[in-house]
Parts: structure tokens; C-alpha cells; sequence
């Protein structure tokens, strides 16, 4: 498998060892990550900065769940938040919970516990259309 992700993602997860667990991963691969522990956080982060190529959401999460800042990260004007890749974290799913997904905004999903080459697959398939947006 490749390992060659240049891209800055935001991980945003409530559970410091998913953070922890995810970030080994991500920077063995060569990708620059930041963290959030929830999605007010996320949402702060995201608007403040808007230097992420992608975003790893966790769906379920204390004062705001990655559904709820993904819908207020997509009704901003910016074509970048209309654009920035957000993969929901999630340990289920369930026909509803998938439809909440893509309802809010959000591009894919990943399962917890995830699958490295998942992941690295995801993340590559949207660093190259993030290069094409750039060119």
C-alpha cells in the first residue's frame, strides 16, 4: 500500500485514544493532523482556520455531535465549507443512522474500529480531488 498522504486533517472525536490511535496512523502516512473533542470545537476550528483538506467526524460526541456541526459547517456561505471532505466516525450503522449522514452533509463513513487501508483509501481518493480543485 502507498503511505503517501499530504493533506492536514482534522480529527474530532471525544475519546483520546481514538484521537491518539487515529493521529499514529494518519502521520505514519505523512498527512498533518489537529484535533477537536467535539463539534463546537470542530466548528471553531474549521471556520477560524480553513486550512483542512479533510475532517474525521465522530457522530456521537458531548455538546455538539459531528450531524449537528456538519449541517452548521455546510449553511455557511464559503464554498469551502461546502466543499471540505467530512467522514462521519461511527461504531454503527444503522439504515437510519446512515441517511442522518448523508442528510447533514457529510461525504462517507467510516466504521470503528477502523480499517488502516479503509482509511488510507478514503483520504487519498479525496486528497486527489482536493490537488485537482487546486490546479
Amino acid at each position: 500500500m502507498e503511505t503517501d498522504l499530504k493533506i492536514n486533517v482534522l480529527i474530532v472525536d471525544d475519546n483520546n485514544i481514538n484521537r491518539l490511535l487515529i493521529n499514529k496512523v494518519l502521520t505514519r502516512w505523512g498527512a498533518s493532523t489537529d484535533f477537536a473533542e467535539n463539534g463546537l470545537q470542530a466548528v471553531e476550528k474549521i471556520t477560524s482556520n480553513r486550512n483542512y483538506d479533510a475532517v474525521l467526524m465522530d457522530v456521537y460526541m458531548p455538546e455538539m455531535g459531528g450531524i449537528e456541526a456538519t449541517q452548521v459547517i455546510r449553511a455557511k456561505s464559503d464554498p469551502y465549507f461546502k466543499q471540505l471532505p467530512i467522514i462521519a466516525l461511527t461504531a454503527s450503522m444503522l439504515s437510519t443512522e446512515r441517511v442522518q449522514i448523508e442528510e447533514s452533509g457529510m461525504n462517507d463513513f467510516i466504521l470503528k474500529p477502523f480499517d488502516p487501508s479503509n482509511l488510507f483509501d478514503k483520504l487519498s481518493a479525496y486528497q486527489k480531488v482536493r490537488e485537482e480543485v487546486r490546479s
